[in-house]
């Protein structure tokens, strides 16, 4: 894929929620070798912060205002100072140094922690509402009639065109339409957050939040209707196991496609449902008579007819050779298949996993992406893709069978829905055939009447259900297609309060919180946990060196290794070993707060999974990098080291 920059015109639609109320900021102070202003209580991070509507920056303090800034343009602080009884900030857009002029300090928001909420994938849960005070959220969440209450506020909202009034409780809500944070970037800030259990047993957490368009000045479009989804598309991409005991079942598949593939010419909508075809068997450098690790044999974007699809079909073939072990090395055709198609051209986006056996994880040596099944869901949703797993429980693998039903579990978990998991009892070949057939007509007849798909009232998953799981997922596709097409934003500006949970099902997340990590902090944290992988590995050979090589770490990550004597520090945390944005962040981490007595006891099974733990993150942080279409810019003029990338807090060490 050629590497892009976001345009310009994508920011203008962008909406950014800010945080108020920021911890007090050092005195102000020219900074030495003019490198910014550092946070208080802080060594590496600086003072940022980012520009309200109408903001304009001036060569001066007493200078003449120039053009009005982009809203939630992001500056680095250089100096604070008072004149004629008003602060002014001296600003750059980047921490190289350069300056950009003055900013009044009325017309910015401290911007001290990078943390951002992010609206979950829609369609079996209840949208979001914003409440104007945290103690209103939690009686109305404990209410036994919460699910109903919401459907009737934001009835209530969308006819009152936004506001219930002063007098309501609620101030805002999640809009209809999905909010696609890959098109529509936006940024909810965590202002405050509390858990709380409430009386129904479930534990949830409570979040403040400020929100701020980014243009603020650009006239509101116009809600629009659903006209538009007589054009939704959908890319199906199966990615079928081609080692040596596939055959019949590739035979089948080929069966049951051409089937439904001439339904679908014959509905004259085959334009709008591209298929696509992947197969893998292993590394032909490491297998005698393996033909290839990984292949497209069709990609989605070529368009293919019936019968070249089908001519694709006939291509894919079942290796003669044994591969290096029962599991597969799967993940390697589902990472090609993310990276290498260009999903974002697809309202709906499916990958349809055959196989008879499980998948090789990161911590493998046989496995080719290192990545994990978690890290692969991961991958996969952050492309606004499902990942339908069809799993061929085949006598000849019964002892593969549990293993290989968790991780696909894991790997097809399907936000709001569960996993879309479909075993295949005893791999009957008829069954399978059955089954296939049925998935893919209705992922083509999603694409025939989205109207009808996006009319199906939410409902509980049903088990092993493929009509169902595709009405419930192609519901959720079909809300993010219109929310893309339409230009749905999030909520203009407000200071509120939300449950990060559905108020229906507590289990399903609403909300997910992401960490928004420039280029050089990335790269900062991928270094660090590459040393202390280093180290911890040859402590684990003899722990009685265990300091030593964490100075040694410390020293190589430009840290202070005094902190690791005298019992100053008991983890990685206390040691300061690890990166400064983590601090502070709300989520519980199993590195930093390991001590360092359990490490030098641990058996070898339990160290081995922190060491398998830290390789997967270097490879994901790898990825990250590596996508340059979700690195985002929040000042024009900022260098590409200021870029940010939303990493899922999940996803740190």
């Amino acid at each position: 894929m050629k590497a892009r920059h976001f345009p310009l015109t994508l920011r203008r639609r962008q909406l950014v929620l800010l945080a108020a109320g920021a911890a007090a900021l050092p005195s102000p102070a020219w900074a030495q070798a003019r490198t910014p202003l550092l946070i208080d209580g802080k060594k590496t991070l600086y003072q940022r912060v980012l520009t309200r509507p109408g903001a304009a920056l001036r060569p001066a303090p007493d200078g003449a205002p120039g053009k009005a800034l982009e809203p939630f343009s992001a500056f680095y602080v250089y100096e604070r100072k008072e004149q004629a009884g008003k602060g002014w900030l001296q600003v750059g857009a980047g921490s190289d140094g350069k300056i950009a002029g003055f900013l009044p300090e009325t017309d910015v928001v401290p911007w001290r922690h990078a943390i951002t909420l992010a609206f979950a994938t829609p369609g079996n849960r209840e949208r979001v509402l914003f409440f104007r005070e945290k103690d209103k959220l939690s009686s109305f969440i404990n209410a036994d009639n919460a699910a109903a209450e919401t459907q009737r506020l934001t009835q209530q909202i969308a006819a009152s065109k936004g506001s219930l009034g002063p007098e309501s409780p609620v101030i805002a809500a999640e809009p209809e339409k999905y909010v696609d944070l890959k098109s529509q970037f936006y940024l909810l800030p965590v202002l405050d957050a509390t858990t709380t259990l409430l009386k129904s047993g479930h534990r949830v957490r409570l979040v403040k939040v400020a929100s701020i368009t980014r243009d603020a000045a650009e006239p509101a479009r116009a809600p629009g209707d659903a006209s538009g989804i007589t054009n939704f598309n959908s890319a199906v991409v199966f990615v079928i196991d081609a080692t040596s005991s596939m055959q019949p079942y590739i035979d089948r598949a080929s069966k049951a496609l051409e089937e439904v593939l001439k339904q679908a010419d014959q509905a004259k909508v085959l334009n709008r449902v591209r298929f696509g075809l992947v197969g893998f068997q292993d590394d032909p450098a490491k297998t005698k008579g393996v033909e290839y690790l990984s292949k497209i044999f069709v990609d989605p974007a070529q368009n293919p007819s019936r019968e070249q699809f089908m001519a694709a079909m006939g291509q894919l073939k079942a290796t003669q050779s044994s591969t290096r072990a029962y599991a597969e090395d799967a993940y390697a055709a589902i990472d090609e298949s993310l990276r290498k198609i260009n999903w974002q051209n697809y309202g709906g986006r499916y990958i349809v996993y055959i196989t008879d056996a499980s998948a090789r994880e990161g911590n493998s040596p046989l496995a080719s992406t290192r990545l994990s099944t978690d890290q692969m869901r991961t991958q996969a949703q952050e492309r606004g893709v499902a990942i339908y797993a069809m799993h061929l429980k085949t006598p000849e693998g019964t002892k593969d069978h549990a293993i290989a039903e968790a991780q696909f579990k894991r790997l097809s978990d399907w936000p709001g829905r569960g996993p879309l998991y479909f075993p295949v009892a005893a791999g009957d070949p008829a069954s399978f055939e059955s089954d296939i057939k049925r998935m893919a007509s209705a992922l083509v007849e999603q694409v025939k009447s989205p109207d009808k798909t996006l009319a199906q009232a939410p409902g509980p998953a049903k088990a092993d259900d493929v009509q169902s799981s595709v009405d419930a997922v192609g519901r959720a596709m079909v809300l993010a297609y219109l929310g893309r097409q339409q230009g749905a934003k999030a909520p203009p500006m407000f200071e509120a309060w939300a449950c990060d949970r559905d108020v229906r099902d507590r289990s399903r997340p609403s909300l997910s919180v992401r960490v928004l990590l420039t280029k050089n902090q990335l790269s900062d944290l991928q270094s660090t946990l590459r040393n202390l992988l280093t180290a911890m590995e040859k402590t684990q050979v003899d722990p009685r060196n265990f300091f030593d090589q964490l100075r040694s770490a410390a020293v190589a990550m430009g840290r202070d290794p005094s902190r690791l004597g005298q019992g100053k520090a008991k983890n990685l945390e206390q040691a300061g070993l690890m990166s400064e944005f983590l601090d502070g962040l709300p989520y519980q981490s199993q590195l930093m707060k390991m001590d360092f007595d359990a490490w030098t006891n641990m058996g070898v099974g339990d160290s081995q999974a922190i060491l398998d733990g830290i390789r997967s993150k270097v490879v994901l942080y790898q990825r990250f990098h590596d996508d340059v279409d979700r690195w985002v810019k929040l000042n024009p003029a900022a260098s590409d080291g200021d870029r940010v990338y939303p990493v899922p807090i999940d996803e740190l060490p």
